[in-house]
């Protein structure tokens, strides 16, 4: 009975496709979700001189979907007394990457800018000035990053290393938005040069 049981479990969940592989990333959707809808129409709206993917009736469900995630479909709110316990304001670091395409940690991906935020508690602290890393080697950007860390351990730290031993967190965003200027991404610095010498 239980041998049968399990196997019409399996057959039900291959045949509605909850497959234990969760659904493949498409990059280019994870990068436009990043983005506002403003610029994400400028960017993919060919109405909008952009290059024509975005489609009205799919993209915002799937901009959400990249956003908030799966898990969102299977939160409900829970019917009984919400109990807060606080926890204790502890330092910790986010490090916030700018690149073309999600990355995991392993990945030899071009990291195009980075800095480091400081929270403590549910608060945020102070942030290192974002600078362009995508020329360096990879063992220049991990230097760097390290740097970042002994920054505001150094600035911020009480004596003992808690809360700056590693980042609690890396934070990805579209190279789009990249808040640096001037940016090869963006290339603002082309195109007033390109205005000034025309005649």
């Amino acid at each position: 009975m239980a041998r049968s049981d399990a196997g019409a479990i399996g057959f039900v969940a291959a045949g509605t496709g909850l497959a234990l592989m969760g659904r493949r990333t498409c990059e280019k959707c994870w990068a436009c979700s990043l983005l506002t809808t403003i610029e994400a129409r400028k960017l993919h709206d060919a109405a909008e001189g952009g290059d024509g993917c975005w489609n009205d009736s799919v993209c915002h469900s799937r901009r959400s979907y990249y956003r908030k995630g799966r898990s969102r479909l299977v939160r409900r709110k829970a019917a009984v007394d919400e109990v807060v316990v606080l926890i204790p304001s502890v330092p910790y670091v986010v490090l916030h990457t700018y690149l073309d395409k999600p990355r995991q940690p392993s990945d030899e991906v071009v990291i195009h800018a980075m800095c480091a935020e400081l929270w403590v508690g549910n608060q945020p602290s102070a942030i290192t000035q974002p600078q362009h890393t995508f020329g360096l080697p990879p063992r220049l950007v991990k230097e760097y990053a390290r740097q970042l860390l002994a920054v505001l351990e150094q600035t911020y730290g009480s004596g003992r290393r808690s809360g700056f031993e590693r980042f609690a967190r890396e934070e990805q965003h579209s190279v789009s938005q990249c808040p640096i200027r001037p940016c090869s991404y963006h290339a603002e610095h082309l195109h007033s040069s390109a205005q000034e010498t025309c005649p």
